[in-house]
Formats: C-alpha cells, structure tokens, sequence
C-alpha cells in the first residue's frame, strides 16, 4: 500500500503543533494545573491574605493560561514567517519502506525505526522522528486515506509509540 499526500503549512497548524508539544510534556501540565489552581486560591484567600498575595495569584493565573498560549500563537506565525522551508508545500510519500519528503528538488527519507512516536490531535497527525522534530500532517489533507494511513502505521510502528484514536 502506498499513500500521497501534500502539505502546506500555516500558522494553525503550527500553532497546534507548538501546543501539543509543549502541553503534552509534564512542565505543561503543570504550568495548567499551576494556572488553575491560582483562581481559586485568589477567590478562597480574598482579604485573608494581603493584597499583594492575591495580586501575585491573579498574575500567575493570567501567566499561564494566556501569556503561555499567546505566545506560542506568536511563535507560530515568526516560525511560518522566518523559516523559507514552509514557504512551499511538503509532498509526503507514505510505503513499507518509511516516509519520503519531496518539497522543490530536495527529497529526504525516513525509515519507520526513526519513527520515535506518533500522537493525534483534532486537527493533525504529528509522526516525531526526534524528541523535537515531527512531521505535521492536517488531516485534513490526507483526506479519505486517513484510515489507511493509520492503518499503516499500526502495521509498521510499535503499538507503545502511537497515541492516537482508531478512525470508526
């Protein structure tokens, strides 16, 4: 079986991939669970505490549940912005052998034992190939063979490194 698909980046998924990345580790879990439990410590100690504790409180809260994601979603459009490889589409061929990447005249090629995870989001499929290179792959481009490409890579990556849905 082999599958052919086109990829244009843009700052959505860029900024869904920069998402996925930075809260599915343990510091961004709890950088949330930080920001969370900053609001109900502010409202629980209000006037029990001095107003710089709670001023403290607000701006933690604030910190990471809107600095944080704002500034990835500034990253994202500097990352599309600077980087000239993003300008034009990624075609990806997908075979037993692994993935190929074509984009102008380059062409690069990836076995399915550098494949270190794989992890599903709404919007993309993200294939790591390091701890912090991935290929972004919207499903919305690969389209109706999206079962199949889960298919293949249930069939040549370790079941342990794929987090994702099986499609219905």
């Amino acid at each position: 079986m082999k599958l052919r698909f086109e990829v244009k980046m843009t700052r959505q998924f860029m900024f869904d991939f920069l998402l996925q990345h930075t809260y599915r580790t343990l510091r961004g879990k709890l950088s949330l669970l930080v920001g969370l439990a900053t609001i109900p410590l502010c409202v629980l100690t209000w006037g029990k505490v001095g107003r710089m504790f709670s001023v403290c409180y607000i701006f933690f809260a604030v910190f990471f549940l809107i600095c944080m994601p704002m500034s990835l979603w500034f990253k994202a459009q500097k990352n599309i912005a600077s980087a000239p490889v993003y300008r034009s589409p990624f075609t990806y061929k997908i075979d037993k052998s692994g993935i190929t990447t074509i984009q102008n005249a380059q062409t690069s090629h990836a076995g399915w034992k550098q494949v270190e995870k794989v992890i599903e989001s709404n919007l993309c499929l993200y294939v790591y190939i390091s701890s912090v290179n991935a290929y972004v792959w919207p499903k919305a481009a690969i389209g109706k063979d999206y079962s199949k490409l889960v298919e293949m890579l249930m069939e040549n990556v370790n079941n342990s490194k794929l987090k994702i849905r099986l499609p219905k």
